[in-house]
C-alpha cells in the first residue's frame, strides 16, 4: 500500500523539527532524495506505522531576499517531483505551521506561501499553530489566519483547518507544566485528508496514536523525574517522599489528560490514591529503604537524595500512565482503585527497587542533575532512535 505525502512549510524557528518527530516518534525514519531531486535543504521523514510521510522543507525568514529564496526552493522541488511523473510524490496535504508570533506576518506572507505550493493546487491545507502554550495567544492567532484566508478569495477554499499543537512539554516560570497537546488530532485529520487509497484503517490508527500517547506521557514523565530530581539535591536527607508531593499530582494529572481521562471525582480520587502510594504508602518507602540498603553505597547526600526523589517520580509516573493507559483503552474503569493501588504496590514497586539498585553504584559522586535523569531514564527505557 502506498503512503501519502505531507509538505510541510512555514517560518524559521517555529518548531517544525520539532512537530515533525512528535508526529513520527522513535521510529522516525530519514529517507533518501531519490536521484533526480536535488534539493538538499529538504528532508523526508517516514514511519513505517503510519499512513502518511513528512517533508520537512526550507523554513521563511523575514526579509524579502530570504523570503524568495525560500518560496523558489519549495517551487523547484515541486517542480522536479512532479517531472518525475511518479505518484508516490505527489503531495497529499500541506501543514503551514506559524507560532504565535509569526502569526502576525501571515496577512503579509501569504501570498508567499501559497506561491511556494502552487504546484498542488488541489491539497488540502491545516495550518498548524505551533508552541500552543497559552489559550489567548493561540486564539489571536487562529483568527488572524482565518481572516487572512477569507479575505483572499482564491485561496479561501484551501483551508481545511486549523490545529493548534504542543510538541513537548515545559515547564513555565510559574511551575505550571504544560503538557504535549494535539498531535494525535493532527494525525488523525491528516489521515481523514489522504486520497482513499492511502488513509490508514480506523485500527491500524488507534494502534499508532496509542504509541503516540505513551510517548507523550513518557515526556511530561522526564520533565517530572527531573523536577523531583531537583527537589531531592536541595532537600535535607531523605525521611520520607512527602516532599515530592506537588510534582507528582502535577505530573499525574498531566498524564491523566494526555490519556484523555475526564476531570472528575472519581479521576480526583485515583489521583491522590496514586500520590498517596507514592509518597506515604509502600511504593515510596520500599523505593527509599531499599536503596539506602544497598552495600557499598557511597555518594554524597545530595546526589543520592536526588536520585532517590527522580526514581520515586519516574516509578510514579510510570504506574499512572500505565493505569490511565488501561482505563483508555476500557481494560478497566475509574472505579477499581484496588487494582491501580495494586499494580503500583506490587509489581512497580518491586521493578524499580530491582532497577534502580543495580545502577546506582554506577552514578558518579559529582553527577549533576541531567546526568542522574538520564540515568534513570535509560534504566527502564531503549534508547530510541531520533530523527
Amino acid at each position: 500500500m502506498g503512503k501519502g505525502n505531507v509538505l510541510v512549510v512555514g517560518y524559521a524557528g517555529v518548531g517544525k523539527s520539532t512537530l515533525i518527530k512528535a508526529v513520527l516518534g522513535e521510529n522516525c525514519q530519514k529517507l533518501p532524495l531519490s536521484a533526480s531531486v536535488k534539493s538538499p535543504d529538504f528532508k523526508i521523514y517516514d514511519n513505517e506505522g503510519l499512513s502518511f510521510r513528512l517533508i520537512d522543507t526550507v523554513g521563511l525568514e523575514p526579509g524579502v531576499f530570504k523570503e524568495h529564496k525560500a518560496v523558489s526552493a519549495v517551487k523547484k522541488w515541486s517542480a522536479e517531483c512532479l517531472k518525475d511523473r511518479d505518484e508516490d510524490k505527489r503531495i497529499s496535504v500541506v501543514w503551514f505551521c506559524v507560532d504565535r508570533f509569526t502569526a502576525k506576518l501571515f496577512p503579509k506572507t501569504i501570498d508567499s506561501l501559497m506561491n511556494a505550493i502552487s504546484a498542488w493546487k488541489n491539497a488540502p491545507i491545516i495550518a498548524v499553530i505551533t508552541q500552543s502554550y497559552k489559550e489567548s495567544d493561540t486564539e489571536e492567532a487562529q483568527q488572524i489566519i482565518e481572516k487572512t484566508f477569507l479575505s483572499k478569495t482564491k485561496y479561501a477554499t484551501r483551508l481545511t483547518e486549523i490545529v493548534s499543537v504542543v510538541a513537548k512539554p515545559s515547564t513555565t516560570k510559574d511551575g505550571v507544566l504544560e503538557i504535549p497537546k494535539g498531535i494525535t488530532e493532527l494525525i488523525e485529520l491528516t489521515n481523514s485528508l489522504l486520497p482513499e487509497g492511502y488513509q490508514a484503517a480506523e485500527k491500524d490508527l488507534e494502534r499508532y496514536n496509542l504509541s503516540r500517547k505513551r510517548a507523550m506521557a513518557q515526556a511530561v514523565i522526564s520533565v517530572a523525574t527531573l523536577a523531583g530530581i531537583t527537589a531531592g539535591a536541595g532537600a535535607p536527607p531523605f525521611a520520607d517522599a512527602m516532599l515530592l508531593q506537588p510534582t507528582e499530582k502535577m505530573a499525574i494529572e498531566s498524564i491523566a489528560k494526555i490519556w484523555g481521562i475526564k476531570k472528575n471525582q472519581k479521576t480526583k480520587a485515583l489521583i491522590s490514591s496514586i500520590v498517596d502510594i507514592g509518597t506515604k504508602g509502600a511504593m515510596g518507602k520500599a523505593i527509599v529503604s531499599g536503596l539506602k540498603m544497598i552495600p557499598g553505597l557511597n555518594l554524597g547526600a545530595a546526589v543520592i537524595n536526588a536520585f532517590i526523589a527522580g526514581t520515586i517520580v519516574f516509578a510514579v509516573g510510570e504506574g499512572a500512565s500505565y493505569i490511565f493507559e488501561k482505563v483508555y483503552t476500557g481494560e478497566h474503569s475509574l472505579d477499581d482503585v484496588e487494582w491501580a493501588e495494586k499494580a503500583l504496590e506490587g509489581k512497580l514497586t518491586k521493578n524499580v527497587v530491582a532497577e534502580m539498585s543495580e545502577v546506582v553504584t554506577d552514578i558518579p559522586d559529582d553527577a549533576g542533575k541531567n546526568e542522574i535523569l538520564d540515568i534513570i531514564l535509560s534504566s527502564f527505557t531503549r534508547k530510541a532512535a531520533t530523527c
